[in-house]
């Protein structure tokens, strides 16, 4: 956020936070409402929600609903993220996954048709245009910039990229250093072989928060209690309901089923699953949505319409003028509590959102079952 405001010369920064599960597929360490402190703490002057039909979801849907999200509140200008590599000619490439030629469409489907994941394939048929976008296209952060760049560039959004070179680890780096990775920062605090300060890698709010919410049983500390609430619920339903939830095709909800009756830990059951085809991500998220009842009909609706209110999680003294302003320049509802929103739509996302609210609360030790619908966004000074 620093380099970005440093960058552009801001007033202000929005960020965009994901919901109680996330893109890789896994419940969120900590809760929306302390990792929204974390961003005010950390340079945030408004922090909106990601509903998790979007924050569970690949890379094209996350992206795409973080940008229409921004575009939405009608006063961003830039959009920053963090990436591998920063001088990549992200609008080369994002014309290239827009106008789908007869080669390049052809391209792809040999290599979907050699067992490629969809991501691979594309990455692979973008090369054959654009020599040297597999390597763009084969790192996390440089993908999920890639989706920002296309998705402004298909809607016609005013917003301007401003990429920020990632330094450091990479995402899954196992490195200690001051930039590690949060992969790595999770992996430490969940074994006790570090406390969130003990990294070195967080800032001090940051990381007394994160202790905070541990030492109050607020935090996601093992997946075991995730594994077996998800692994009853896929072995007790039947392949055909399985089959109905968002993204399930080519016959998953069979290979879903079956290593979920042999696996004893989350970790063995992704494992299994995984291959080239499936990567360890798609195959997380898919799981995340059985669990989470996300269905076909509400998944493609959601695709297709993107989110339909700006639900705020919290401010600072420049947010709350920034909210004043949205009130006349928002293109969607602003909202604190997404339930009771009219509209077959609006409310099928907000259900959606308190039932995986509700879940998180299931995987830690001190849930709170009202916590969704009782917390106010958080202030600060």
């Amino acid at each position: 956020m620093e380099r970005a405001v440093e960058t552009t010369g801001a007033e202000s920064v929005v960020v965009v936070l994901s919901s109680s599960f996330v893109q890789r597929g896994e419940p969120a360490f900590t809760d929306k409402w302390s990792r929204t402190e974390m961003a005010l703490s950390g340079g945030a002057s408004l922090v909106i929600e990601l509903p998790v039909a979007f924050s569970c979801h690949n890379a094209g849907v996350f992206g795409a609903a973080a940008v229409d999200l921004l575009d939405m509140t009608g006063i961003v200008t830039h959009i920053s993220f963090g990436m591998e590599e920063p001088d990549a000619p992200l609008g080369v490439i994002a014309e290239t996954l827009l106008s789908e030629t007869v080669d390049f469409r052809s391209t792809l489907k040999r290599h979907l048709g050699e067992g490629y994941s969809y991501a691979e394939a594309r990455a692979l048929a973008a090369e054959a245009v654009v020599p040297g976008a597999k390597k763009i296209l084969s790192s996390p952060n440089n993908i999920l910039a890639q989706e920002y760049v296309t998705r402004i560039m298909s809607r016609g959004y005013d917003l301007l990229p401003v990429p920020v070179k990632r330094i450091g680890e990479g995402y899954h780096g196992t490195g200690r250093n001051a930039f590690a990775s949060a992969s790595w920062v999770r992996r430490v605090i969940r074994s006790g072989e570090l406390s969130p300060s003990g990294t070195g890698a967080m800032p001090a709010p940051a990381s007394a928060v994160v202790e905070r919410e541990i030492s109050s049983g607020r935090c996601v500390i093992s997946l075991d209690l995730f594994w077996r609430i998800l692994g009853t619920v896929i072995v007790r339903e039947n392949r055909e309901i399985l089959s109905g939830h968002a993204e399930m095709r080519e016959g998953m909800e069979n290979l879903l089923a079956a290593k979920a009756r042999s696996s004893l830990s989350f970790d063995e059951f992704v494992g299994a699953c995984t291959s080239k085809r499936y990567p360890r991500s798609r195959i997380q998220r898919h799981a995340a949505h059985v669990l989470l009842g996300f269905d076909h009909i509400t998944n493609r609706t959601a695709q297709r319409i993107g989110p339909p209110y700006i639900r705020v999680l919290g401010w600072d003294s420049r947010g709350q003028e920034l909210l004043r302003i949205m009130r006349s320049s928002a293109r969607v509802p602003i909202v604190f509590h997404p339930r009771g929103r009219h509209g077959t739509y609006q409310r099928d996302i907000s259900d959606l959102e308190y039932r995986a609210s509700r879940i998180w609360e299931n995987l830690i030790p001190s849930p709170d079952p009202y916590r969704e619908s009782r917390t106010l966004p958080v202030k600060s000074a």
